[in-house]
This record gives C-alpha cells, structure tokens and sequence, in this order.
C-alpha cells in the first residue's frame, strides 16, 4: 500500500466521494439502507485508499458526527421519560446482549477487557438501520414503534457511557476497582457538567443561537463548540463520542435542534459515510483463519440474533402488545451497526476482524429480519379471520 502516498489527497478524496455516492444510489434504489452499502465499498477499495491521515480525521469526525445528532434526538425531559416507561425492557436488553456475550466470551478465555469489548460490540441496535426502515415501510404508527424507538433512546443513553467506560480503560490499560471508580466518577462529572449548562444556560444560548444564526460566523461557532467539547472528553480520558453526545444533548434542550441540523446536515452525511467507508477499509481478511474464529463468530452471531429477538418479544409482552407484534419488535431490532462500529476503535488487532465480519453479518440479517418482520409475524400468528354472519331469511308468510 506504499503507493498509496504517492497519489494526491484530492483525487483520493474525490474518487471516495464518488464511491460513495454510488453506495448510497444503489442502497436507495434497493432500499436498503446506505450504511451497509458504503462498509461494503470500503471492504472492496479501501486497501487501495485507506491509509491517509486526512481521512483518519475526516472518520473521526463522522464518529462526533453520528452522536451528536443522537443527542440532538431528545432532551433531559424525554430521556428521563423514556427511562421511566422502559426502564424493565432496557435492564432486559443489557442483560441479554451485554451481559450474556460478556459471560461466553469470558467462559470461553478471553481476557476481561475484551470480554468487556465484545459485550460491547454486541450491545446496541442500529438506531440508524432501524429508525430508516420504519419509516421507509410506513411503520411509524404501528404500535410496536413507540417501544422500539423508545428502546433506541435507551441504548442511545447506554451506549457512550459504555463506550467512554471502553475509551478509558483502553487509553489506561488497567481494569482494577480503583481505575473503575475512577472513571465512573469522570463520567458523572461529565454529565452533571452537561446537565447543569442544559439546565441553567439554555435560555442565554437559545438567544445567542437566535442573534448569530443568520451570520456566516456561526457555522465556525456551532461547529467549532461540538469539536472542542468532544476534544474536551477524549483528553481526560474519555471517549469524544460521549462529548458529542451530551452537546447534542445540551443543544436540544435550548429548542435550537432543527437549526443546527441545517447548518451542520452536509458535513455531517459526508463525515459519517466516510466513518463507515473508513471502517470497511479496516477489516483485513486472512487465509489463515482457524476453525476456533468460525465457531466463536457462529456462536456470538446467534446469541445476538436471539438476545435481541427475545428483548423485543419478552418486552412487547411486558409492554402490553400481543404476540404478533411482539415477534415483529424481535425481529426489527436484530441488526447491529454504529455502536458496534465506534467500539471497534478501541480494539486490539486480534479482534479487528472479528468485529468486521460480525457487524457485517448482522447488519445484513438485522436489515432482512426488520424488512419481512411483519410477514413473518402474521406467518407464525395468522390474524384471525372474522367470521361473517349469515343472514337469517325471512319466510314469507303465504309458505
């Protein structure tokens, strides 16, 4: 790949840009979403154009990107409101797709920390895949979507406090007691900091927002704060995705969501297709993968199609929903892809494969399972037929 230096970074920008527009074409026209499409041009070119600082960043950036808009999603009220509703549904997803992974990888002789990683990477549903193909299958209605949407906004609360445990330990290189209540204690600080300005400062940045907004200046603003604050938290040690995740928290607390949407909307897709371009580049495979990696990856892609169907479904039922819904909440939330992602930057190299092939796969079924959920539903729980009543004829009196 040493040629790979010699070609100008423009024209490896440009043909990238290009690649992916082509991704994203070929992910509408199919209607699947663009995610999966542009990993898959990044497996197939990226051993050609992957190794540049540049677009190191430009991925690092998606990264700040992609949780910034998650925190843009809701605000201190929704997130405590959520909480509350499927608090019972949301300790089931943890247990079931953290915890158990956690359990074989340990059982199985991995050391803890990439037990812990593992655990990670199979934790969180593709809110990005799942949210596009609900509303692409006008689903938005049904009602399993307020649970499904609101187990989103539950992961999306776990995952950076997850991936910022992640980030530390990573950086720090030691799980003891202490270095755990070590970072426990930075990322309470870090959200009581985030909180008390949502809370105390919203108004005078709602109208600082409101004064600039129209000024050419406050794109560098807008965009400038969100990178310094995720700076902030990848320097003491945490992970910058957690940093953007609480200034998107922060701004939507102000109102101001939908107007910084607008000014950030162009480098944001850019910056995330890279991310996920850059993240296909990465998986390298091997002609000598031992039999030990396919069972292992077997027995991981099951658990996790069964961990999520089985959160879905017990969760529906607990939630109150019948038997058909709950299969199709089971089934619409199988896939993986962001977070599974964002955690793989924090992996040693003996797991950077098996990352890649995972979230690939389950991405895939994941996207299968939620497109045909409910035909699949109503195959295992047919909707019961309503039976027609005959009408009585009258004899006429004369007989």
């Amino acid at each position: 790949m040493e040629h790979s230096t010699n070609i100008p970074f423009l024209l490896i920008f440009g043909i990238i840009t290009v690649v992916l527009f082509i991704a994203g074409y070929i992910g509408k026209l199919l209607k699947f979403p663009s995610i999966l499409f542009y990993i898959l041009a990044g497996l197939l070119l990226g051993q050609f154009l992957h190794e540049n600082e540049a677009l190191e960043v430009f991925s690092e950036l998606g990264l700040v990107f992609l949780f910034f808009y998650l925190g843009l999603e809701f605000n201190i009220v929704r997130a405590i409101h959520t909480a509350k509703k499927i608090w019972s549904v949301g300790i089931l997803d943890f247990l079931f797709n953290f915890g158990l992974i956690f359990l074989i990888s340990k059982s199985l002789g991995f050391p803890l920390f990439q037990s812990v990683l593992i655990g990670g990477v199979a934790y969180a549903s593709s809110s990005a895949i799942t949210t596009k193909i609900i509303v692409d299958n006008h689903r938005i209605a049904n009602p399993e979507t307020e649970l499904i949407l609101g187990l989103m906004v539950f992961e999306d609360i776990v995952a950076p406090i997850l991936l910022a445990f992640i980030s530390a330990v990573a950086l720090g290189g030691e799980l003891s007691p202490l270095n755990f209540g070590f970072i426990i204690l930075k990322v309470i600080l870090v959200f009581a900091f985030a909180i008390g300005v949502a809370i105390f400062f919203k108004n005078h940045i709602a109208n600082f927002i409101d004064r600039f907004i129209e000024e050419e200046i406050f794109t560098l603003f807008s965009f400038g704060g969100l990178i310094l604050f995720a700076g902030i938290t990848q320097f003491i040690g945490l992970s910058e995705a957690l940093g953007a995740f609480l200034m998107g928290m922060i701004v939507s607390e102000t109102g101001k969501s939908h107007d910084i949407e607008k000014i950030m909307f162009a480098i944001k897709d850019l910056a995330v297709a890279i991310f996920f371009f850059l993240f296909g580049a990465s998986i390298k495979f091997s002609s000598n993968i031992d039999f030990s990696f396919i069972v292992f990856m077997f027995v991981i892609v099951i658990v996790s199609i069964l961990g999520k169907f089985l959160t879905g479904f017990l969760g529906a039922l607990i939630y109150g929903l019948s038997k058909r819904k709950a299969i199709e909440t089971g089934l619409t939330i199988v896939n993986r892809g962001e977070f599974s992602i964002a955690m793989s930057k924090f992996a040693p190299n003996v797991l950077l494969l098996f990352i890649g092939v995972y979230v690939l796969i389950m991405s895939f079924v994941g996207i299968l399972t939620a497109q045909y959920a409910p035909k699949i539903a109503e195959k295992i729980v047919p909707k019961k037929k309503k039976k027609k009543k005959k009408k009585k004829v009258k004899t006429p009196e004369y007989i």
